[in-house]
Order: C-alpha cells, then sequence, then structure tokens
C-alpha cells in the first residue's frame, strides 16, 4: 500500500516526528516523502529548480490529510543550504536524496566541475550529518538516509563518472562514520545505492540506454526505493546501521 494511494492506510508510527527530504519534489525524493507522509511524519520537502512540481508534492500530501512543507532553493554550494535549515528547524529524520551527476571522462572534468560535484555529492551530506545528528543523539532517537552511487556498496571504477563516483564513495565513508558515532542511541546512519531508476529526469534516449544495461532489463520505479528507506526509517531498533544497501538487480 503506501504513498497516500488510500487515506484510510494512514498509520501513524512517525506522527510525532519531523523529517527533512533533500531533493524531495521528484523521483527517488518524492516517493520518500510520500512515503514518510503515509506513516504521519510532518515532512518538509526540498525541491532544487521547479516551484510547480514541488507546490504538486506538497498539495498532494495535504490534500489526503498529511503535513508537509516546502520550499524551493536551487543549491550551488553546500553552505547554500543553511538559510532553508533555519527554515524548517528541528527534524528527527533526515534523507538526502540529492545531488548532481556529471558524465564525463576525467580528461573532459574541469577544476569547476570538480569542486561543484564534490560540494554537492559530498560536503553538503556531510553538512547536513555534522548539524543532526549530534542533536538526534542527544535525544535518544533518529533516523538518517543518505543516497550513494551505482555500485556504492562496493569501490568501482567509472569511465564516464568518475567525480560523482568519487564523491559518493565519500558518502558511504560517511554513513559508516556518522554509525560509529551513535553509541548506544536509537540513532541509525544508513546509505542507499540505487541502480537504474525509472524517474521523470530521464530523457526517452536515456531511458532506452539505462533498460539495456539493466540486469532484468528494466527500470526500477522508484517506490521500491522508498520501501526501503521507509524500513530503514521505522525500524524499532537500530540494528541495520552504518550500512550502505545496493537497489540495482544485481549491477556486477
Amino acid at each position: 500500500m503506501g504513498l497516500l494511494t488510500r487515506a484510510d492506510a494512514r498509520t501513524t508510527q512517525l506522527a510525532d516526528c519531523r523529517a527533512l527530504i533533500l531533493g524531495g519534489s521528484g523521483g527517488i525524493g518524492r516517493a520518500v516523502s510520500y512515503s514518510l507522509a503515509d506513516e504521519g511524519a510532518s515532512v518538509f520537502v526540498h525541491g532544487g529548480r521547479n516551484q510547480e512540481r514541488l507546490d504538486r508534492t506538497v498539495r498532494y500530501i495535504n490534500n489526503r490529510g498529511g503535513r508537509a512543507r516546502g520550499a524551493l532553493l536551487r543549491l550551488r554550494r553546500a553552505t547554500d543550504v543553511l538559510p532553508l535549515l533555519d527554515k524548517v528547524g528541528e527534524i528527527d529524520i533526515l534523507v538526502v536524496s540529492f545531488g548532481p551527476v556529471l558524465y564525463k571522462p576525467l580528461a573532459e572534468t574541469t577544476p569547476e566541475a570538480w569542486t561543484s560535484i564534490a560540494e554537492l555529492n559530498l560536503t553538503l551530506p556531510g553538512l547536513l550529518v555534522s548539524r543532526y545528528l549530534p542533536k538526534m543523539i542527544q535525544a535518544g532517537w533518529g533516523r538518517i538516509v543518505l543516497f550513494a552511487g551505482p555500485r556504492g556498496d562496493r569501490q568501482h571504477g567509472f569511465r564516464q563518472m568518475a567525480a560523482y563516483s568519487a564523491a559518493k564513495s565519500g558518502v558511504a565513508s560517511l554513513c559508516r562514520s556518522a554509525a560509529l558515532q551513535t553509541g548506544g542511541a536509537n540513532v541509525s546512519v544508513n546509505a542507499v545505492a540505487p541502480g537504474y531508476i525509472d524517474t521523470e529526469y530521464l530523457s526517452p534516449e536515456e531511458r532506452a540506454r539505462c533498460r539495456e544495461r539493466s540486469p532484468r532489463r528494466s527500470l526500477i520505479p522508484p517506490e521500491r526505493v522508498a520501501r526501503l528507506v521507509h524500513h530503514l526509517v521505522c525500524a524499532e531498533e537500530p540494528d541495520i546501521n552504518g550500512a550502505v544497501i545496493s537497489v540495482d538487480q544485481g549491477l556486477s
């Protein structure tokens, strides 16, 4: 069920929780926003570029009895997010479903591109974890879910996205390092490494290429990734902590 498909399916497991979903108005992030709202969480949805898409996501949740706010903020540097955090306030759940991809071989990756990709894919989630993890530990409960890159559960090379994969490898290390800080608190920090996901961001040509490269010759609906995030967030105990979990149909 889930994803606000039926108003009478709503639960209240997260009724007292406040969630920030960075990149929460489209693709996987939107599916996560719906899923957590469906569990009763009050969600703050960040959108990066499209006001209409953000408004539609927030309206969809609120019209079905959920609780959602949102803000549009284009991020060019990690510190651009700071004014948004002041607006969001304290949170119990952080999901970072945001990070631009760059398809360039090393020889064509400029210094500016290296800086931007590292800032938004590694420094940004690091900044957010540094801000919220200590407060979650102090409160005794919290959930953080980050997103690594394809095959992010292991070191892997890429011919066309070296900068992106390097930054996302750092996210995996960040996840494991943050998990070590949680001690005995009911707090977890995990990362999801998605494969070829069927989102609105893919052009028809990209969708065809991704299907061809996928082990099952099909794309993964974002709702399936959201189910994993839902499981990690709603777990009663942080038995899964510091994990990088692939959702990629077995990419080699």
